[in-house]
């Protein structure tokens, strides 16, 4: 397809459904293209959530033919639910995109709290989603 998206990175062309190599790139030329990869997986629902947010602020409901059949109804809608919630002054890059999910539907104090401890304390989703209970439990009570 001639309009799909393409990067091209030192040796390496990505595509939407594969990576091909020009050559036999030296062990030192894959690091930054592996991390670019890995950066744009973790980072790629915050974007999608963010721009669909702004996208529907500014055109409405008109801006769902934007998005096309690339994905199910249910995870954009889970991915702008969780970007609108969830500010970016609030999230952590080195934690994944379920944990920050868990927090959403805490205040925003608290999600910037439960972040930072997660991050600090090296917390996986579930344990992060079991404190992030109890402070419901707690918040509720």
């Amino acid at each position: 397809m001639p309009d799909e998206p393409q990067i091209q990175l030192g040796p390496f062309h990505f595509k939407p459904a594969a990576v091909r190599m020009r050559g036999k790139p030296e062990l030192e030329e894959w690091r930054g293209p592996l991390q670019f990869a890995l950066w744009c997986q973790r980072a790629s629902p915050w974007w999608i959530g963010d721009m669909i947010n702004a996208g529907e602020d500014m055109f409405g409901e008109e801006f769902g033919e934007v998005c096309g059949d690339t994905l199910s109804t249910e995870m954009v809608s889970r991915y702008a639910s969780i970007a609108r919630r969830v500010p970016p002054e609030n999230r952590r890059p080195n934690l994944s995109w379920s944990a920050h999910a868990t927090v959403a539907r805490l205040p925003s104090a608290q999600q910037r709290r439960m972040l930072a401890e997660a991050e600090k304390r090296g917390l996986n989703s579930e344990e992060l989603r079991k404190r992030v209970q109890a402070m419901v439990k707690e918040l509720e009570g």
